[in-house]
């Protein structure tokens, strides 16, 4: 591989899904030179709302940043799945939490998430030189 597999245990036991990465099936995060590519994301808790969803997806990914020392603020490009455009707002909303000023260049796509219950899965690339 060409990058370094960020990996910790706080990030394995915060994922919905710890044993996948512990068997290895993906990596949650990659650091390649000056950047870092995080995988897609759900959340833990599928009883929230989108809103509620995307805010716990964003939490989990600033800890994954925070892995190597970068922030959200260093999130260059987003792309977002969502399940339901009624719902984008909800989304919208929770976003601009994270990304106030300056937001990353994005895209949303409406798709179906394999997850039952996901009502988001959202990757993001950061980049610090």
């Amino acid at each position: 591989m060409a990058g370094k597999v960020i990996r910790s245990e706080a990030l394995i036991e915060a994922h919905p899904v710890p044993e996948l990465i512990r068997s290895g099936a993906f990596s949650v995060a990659v650091r390649a030179g000056p950047s870092i590519y995080i995988s897609g994301s759900i959340a833990n808790d599928l009883s929230k709302g989108m809103g509620g969803q995307t805010e716990e997806i964003f939490d989990y990914m600033s800890l994954a940043l925070s892995e190597e020392g970068f922030s959200m603020a260093d999130v260059v490009k987003l792309q977002a799945f969502i399940t339901d455009i009624e719902q984008y707002g909800e989304y919208s909303a929770a976003r601009k939490k994270y990304f106030p000023n300056d937001p990353p260049a994005s895209t949303t796509v409406i798709a179906g998430i394999i997850i039952p219950g996901a009502l988001i899965e959202i990757e993001v690339v950061a980049y610090k030189e």
